[in-house]
Order: C-alpha cells, then sequence, then structure tokens
C-alpha cells in the first residue's frame, strides 16, 4: 500500500539532496585557491590555502596547504580530506560555525558551514597528510679563496594516510549565499524527516 508513497518521498529527497549539494558544489569553486587565516595560539600554522575543494554525490574533497605567515617556520603542511558520502543521509544538525580557529579576512562574508549527521551511520573520511620541511644548506669556506657560499636548501617531505570514520562536514560559503542554502536544506528535510514525523503523528 505504500509503494507508491515511499517511491514519491524518495525521489523528492534523492532531488532535494542534489540541489543541496549542487549549492555546496558553487561554494566550493568559489573558495578553491582562497586563502585565509588560523587563529594564532591555536595551532603549529597560521595560515592556510584552499588547494583543492570539490562536493559530488558521493565524495566531499577538501585539501589545503598551511604554512607560517611571518616566515618563522621552514615547513608546511598539506592537508587532504576525502569524506564518502551515503546516499541522502540524514541531516542531525546544520549551523555557522563562529567559534572556529580557521576565518577569512573578509569575515563574516565568508562563513564555515558545519553539518552534523546521524552518528548511527559514520561516513568513511579518508585523511592524507604530507609534512615538508626546508632544511637550510650549508655555508662552506672555500679554503683557497677564502670566500663562503650556501649550498642549495633541500627539503624533506613525510606522507602518511589515516582511514577514519566521521559524522561531520565543514565547508566554506559565503554569507550572502546562505540563506539559499539553508532553503535547501530544509526543503532536504522537508522530504526527509518531515514523512517520519508525520507518520509518528499519525501512529
Amino acid at each position: 500500500m505504500c509503494a507508491l508513497p515511499c517511491t514519491h518521498t524518495t525521489q523528492a529527497q534523492q532531488k532535494e539532496w542534489k540541489t543541496l549539494l549542487n549549492l555546496l558544489q558553487k561554494e566550493a569553486a568559489y573558495f578553491e585557491g582562497k586563502s585565509g587565516f588560523i587563529q594564532l595560539g591555536k595551532g603549529d600554522y597560521n595560515t592556510f590555502s584552499i588547494e583543492k575543494a570539490s562536493v559530488s554525490d558521493s565524495l566531499i574533497i577538501f585539501g589545503m596547504w598551511l604554512r607560517d605567515r611571518f616566515g618563522n617556520e621552514n615547513s608546511e603542511q598539506y592537508v587532504e580530506e576525502t569524506i564518502v558520502l551515503e546516499p541522502e543521509p540524514f541531516l542531525v544538525s546544520a549551523e555557522i560555525f563562529y567559534d572556529f580557529s580557521y576565518y577569512f579576512k573578509n569575515f563574516p562574508d565568508a562563513q564555515f558551514l558545519r553539518l552534523e549527521f546521524d552518528k548511527d551511520f559514520p561516513m568513511i573520511d579518508k585523511i592524507t597528510n604530507i609534512y615538508k620541511v626546508r632544511i637550510p644548506g650549508k655555508i662552506i669556506k672555500d679554503l683557497n679563496s677564502g670566500n663562503t657560499y650556501q649550498e642549495p636548501d633541500s627539503v624533506t617531505e613525510d606522507r602518511n594516510e589515516m582511514e577514519d570514520t566521521t559524522t561531520r562536514i565543514l565547508l566554506p560559503i559565503r554569507a550572502k549565499n546562505r540563506a539559499k542554502i539553508f532553503n535547501a536544506i530544509d526543503a532536504y528535510q522537508r522530504s526527509s524527516l518531515k514523512p517520519q514525523l508525520d507518520y509518528d503523528t499519525w501512529h
């Protein structure tokens, strides 16, 4: 008896979820290549540069370089996170994450959106870390001429990958598009959560 209504609900849910992902992809494309800051004392680095950002129906990929803007560090770190999305996941909450150590110069025009999903169905979270250290070249003195020169700097690279799970997604968005994104979230909840609430009401 519920075949047609259930099919209709699933199709509506898929449509609204895709609409939301398309909006988030537009934000990801805008922020790819953008740079921002990390609050002082909140980490080993104080700037970030978004190298890669994409949102699809199956994956969210977000990669950034972390560096020191004062030039006091001879190292830099690249962190890339790949989250495997479940089809039409259960969205628990959505909010602007103001208390985040990462920020853009034009805050609050650029903000971070935090989405929380059902803890009983965590998503696969693949993290790649690349840590580069620049080693200054040695100072060499020519015994014949007495002149000194410096050897070229060398760079060491340490790479590691790990796989975990997560129920959280953090993405930068533009404040001017916030209402449109939250309207899409409401539409998705209307097609996914509301039918469950309606069923609960009448049973």
